[in-house]
């Protein structure tokens, strides 16, 4: 069962997806704002469990952006994305960040698929600020998948030849096990070998397969297709809202 403020989140974000799917940019916009609003209200209340459904919305809504290469609402739910996570940050809701860092990734990934350059950018420096700030608030395993998340930006960007971005993203990745290492943190031993085991992981649960790591398998997860994206969206429409709403979670 979810709570009321976690239906709420799941409505907002059920709507926007469907004024992407109609091409109704101007409401997309809208309930990407509400949903930023609404996690705002949520901070203040102290209620990460309800703000983890919120993270979940605002990739929901990112995702579907992508997939109509509609990247002002992409970018937008990635800055919601990065305001929200960086006041999650400083009240430390580990759990939290988890969906912030996992939802920005899967963005950011399609928009390096996609070469939506601006989102993918927005999306890198979230992880960035994301990553810097785990190792701050002593946070491992939000800092080891960040750091993962972005290290897959980092290939998938040298994969469409996106020279700059590949480069920012190596440097980001850097300076995070950096800063890690310099705290007494995660080591980069720790860091580099962790993807290695949630390959391995995963491998062996076919259900597990959409968090095969970019690069670390023999067929892995590694970008989207249009082709994946019109099937995904027509089994979607024909699903109940509740049915789509359960299917979506993280």
């Amino acid at each position: 069962m979810f709570s009321l403020n976690e239906q709420k989140a799941i409505e907002l974000g059920e709507s926007g997806e469907r004024a992407i799917r109609e091409q109704n940019e101007y409401d997309a916009l809208q309930y990407a704002e509400y949903l930023r609003e609404f996690g705002q209200e949520l901070l203040e209340g102290n209620l990460e469990k309800d703000l983890k459904r919120v993270a979940i919305s605002l990739r929901n809504i990112g995702n579907k952006a992508i997939q109509k290469k509609i990247e002002n609402v992409a970018s937008t739910a990635l800055s919601d994305l990065n305001s929200l996570s960086e006041a999650a940050l400083d009240k430390g809701f580990s759990n939290a960040m988890w969906s912030f860092s996992k939802a920005v990734q899967e963005i950011g990934k399609g928009a390096v698929q996609f070469q939506m350059l601006e989102s993918a950018k927005i999306a890198l420096d979230t992880l960035k600020m994301i990553g810097l700030g785990a190792v701050e608030k002593k946070m491992e395993v939000v800092t080891l998948w960040t750091t993962m998340s972005i290290e897959e930006m980092a290939y998938l960007a040298n994969r469409q030849q996106l020279e700059d971005l590949t480069k920012d993203a190596k440097e980001a990745r850097e300076e995070i096990i950096e800063y890690s290492e310099a705290s007494g943190f995660v080591t980069r031993e720790q860091i580099e070998k962790y993807p290695q085991l949630i390959a391995q992981t995963v491998s062996q649960f076919s259900e597990l397969q959409n968090l095969q790591p970019a690069g670390y398998a023999a067929k892995p997860n590694e970008e989207f297709t249009e082709e994946e994206f019109f099937e995904e969206e027509e089994e979607g429409e024909e699903q109940e809202p509740e049915t789509e709403a359960a299917k979506k979670e993280m």
